[in-house]
């Protein structure tokens, strides 16, 4: 059983969205104080997104949405941990899908290199846009 990345995450997106909501809500202050339907907007978003990247091979696709959003929580006053806060709670739950998938162990281990090269360029982005408040206009 062959299956990819963004596959994984279309699949198993309305779970994903739970899990990964419920999470930021209890483990990030700001997302608890958030009303839940722009939480639940903000991951779908972000899923969306993630999967798009990642099944077109595009990194700008991810890159864009990724600099649009650090501007964005930016103004609003976020902390660049709490964003960087979302990309790791949706990692820890890509890589407990990962291990569930049906994929053999080097399907898994492809996968799992996968997610941590694009989880590890989305906070590289988050973290210079935001710190240096570069914004796409």
């Amino acid at each position: 059983m062959t299956i990819t990345l963004d596959e994984l995450i279309i699949e198993n997106r309305e779970l994903l969205v739970d899990c990964v909501v419920k999470d930021a809500i209890g483990q990030i202050p700001s997302y608890g104080q958030a009303p839940l339907r722009l939480t639940i907007e903000r991951v779908e978003r972000w899923l969306d997104t993630l999967a798009a990247s990642i099944e077109q091979n595009d990194p700008d696709i991810l890159e864009k949405y990724l600099v649009g959003v650090a501007g964005e929580r930016r103004r609003e006053g976020y902390a660049i941990m709490e964003l960087h806060g979302i990309v790791h709670i949706t990692e820890r739950h890509l890589q407990e899908l990962i291990l569930t998938s049906g994929a053999d162990e080097i399907e898994q281990n492809a996968l799992r290199a996968l997610l941590d090269a694009v989880t590890d360029a989305a906070r590289m982005v988050l973290s210079v846009r935001y710190l240096l408040g570069v914004e796409n206009r």
